[in-house]
């Protein structure tokens, strides 16, 4: 009996020792994406100019999430930044390098029927993607009224984010 209970308490040590590690081993920077309340002016070394230009008729939120896929799955990530604004037009520049993708996605915060957002995306002046919705009628439970364009690479004007 005794044995019984000193192997069972080790098993469980053993299980408590593997969470905390999962939980708390540092998984370095390169797996984790970092985050921030902002658009950034620069991302990496940069060297193209993204133009992102939002006008909406109610308070919004912009978010943008600039992804390398040339890293392994899981270390893709570089940012997830986002950043609310009132209605109205907005307009950011964001110095980012060849190979960097992801998506940019305008949402309103709590539109009402007749709401609209535009997003336009330009790269190095050229524009690459326009978008522009009208809420019709009330939004149904979990759901959300936004414009979003992703790219694989938004240096190049031509392709989307593979899943």
């Amino acid at each position: 009996m005794k044995k019984l209970l000193l192997r069972l308490g080790l098993s469980v040590l053993g299980t408590v020792a593997t969470l905390l590690w999962w939980t708390y081993h540092d998984k370095g920077s390169s797996s984790s994406a970092q985050s921030m309340s902002h658009i950034p002016a620069r991302v990496a070394d940069g060297g193209n100019q993204l133009t992102i230009e939002v006008e909406g008729s109610t308070p919004s939120t912009l978010r943008v999430d600039f992804q390398d896929l040339s890293k392994p799955t899981g270390h893709q990530m570089l940012l997830n930044a986002w950043e609310k604004v009132p209605s109205g037009a907005h307009s950011w520049s964001v110095d980012i390098p060849n190979g960097i993708g992801g998506y940019i996605e305008f949402e309103a915060d709590h539109p009402n029927p007749g709401d609209t957002l535009t997003q336009r995306v330009k790269i190095n002046g050229k524009e690459v993607d326009s978008q522009s919705e009208r809420l019709d009628s009330a939004l149904q439970p979990n759901t959300a009224f936004f414009v979003q364009v992703e790219r694989d690479d938004f240096s190049r004007l031509e392709g989307s984010l593979q899943e």
